[in-house]
């Protein structure tokens, strides 16, 4: 007979929150495009209304980096001027 060790299974740490609900998100993004691809439309009016929902989430995006760069400008000359004084 052989012996069979069973090593106790590891704990999952307590900041995995954030990668689940990442997880989770790109779960929703995935389920919600297979969801356009199966809609009762024609095939032209499917691929129209994801071109029109891609340009509206890369405005967003886009929208969403340029205040994050202008925060960190921002930020950026505040230290500056609190070194320089």
């Amino acid at each position: 007979m052989s012996r069979h060790v069973i090593e106790e299974e590891e704990a999952v740490p307590a900041g995995s929150a954030r990668p689940f609900a990442a997880g989770l998100l790109i779960g929703a993004l995935i389920g919600a495009g297979v969801a356009l691809l199966f809609a009762p439309q024609s095939g032209a009016d499917t691929r129209r209304q994801i071109r029109k929902r891609s340009k509206k989430i890369a405005a967003g995006a886009q929208d969403r980096f340029d205040d994050i760069k202008d925060r960190i400008r921002q930020a950026r000359r505040k230290a500056e001027d609190a070194l320089s004084d």
